[in-house]
């Protein structure tokens, strides 16, 4: 049984035929890939804040901030195009910067202070271009570690075709 039939007709085999596996092993390595890479920015953000402020620091933990956000998106469901995951990476970032222009995250972070970590403490639209630049790099990323599928450029699913009666 060809895997791109079972696929075109909505993932399920006709009866006796063999059974399709490897897309939970393939689900639970791309989480896997993801969560690893999560992780990574979590340490690379937190060493960037034992160093001096710089535009570099500044913009390096804005390119992180959107990996963590892409990568957790990966975690929680990896099948999302890669050019869905950088979207929503930028998308969440940029929210979270423009929400800086109220007054919502400073409460937030009066209340918690380790939450500045999350909301930040006041608005860059530098940080937009920096969050611009983490979704251009996570796009590939997201690629790479194997997000939205198996599908690979150029190929269609094919049409089950049903014999005439």
């Amino acid at each position: 049984m060809d895997v791109a039939r079972v696929r075109a007709a909505g993932g399920v085999a006709p009866l006796g035929a063999p059974a399709v596996t490897g897309r939970p092993a393939r689900t639970a390595a791309v989480r896997l890939r993801a969560a690893a890479c999560a992780v990574g920015c979590l340490v690379l953000g937190l060493a960037l804040q034992v160093l001096d402020r710089s535009v570099a620091v500044d913009v390096a933990g804005s390119v992180l901030y959107v990996l963590l956000v892409g990568f957790i998106v990966v975690v929680a469901a990896p099948r999302p195009p890669p050019l869905a995951v950088a979207a929503i990476g930028f998308a969440v970032a940029a929210l979270v910067e423009l929400a800086q222009l109220t007054s919502i995250p400073a409460a937030i972070v009066d209340a918690v202070p380790v939450a500045r970590l999350v909301f930040g403490s006041s608005f860059d639209p530098l940080d937009l271009v920096a969050y611009a630049a983490g979704a251009l790099l996570l796009w590939p990323l997201a690629r790479a570690i194997g997000s939205g599928g198996e599908r690979t450029r150029g190929t269609t699913p094919q049409k089950i075709s049903t014999p005439a009666r």
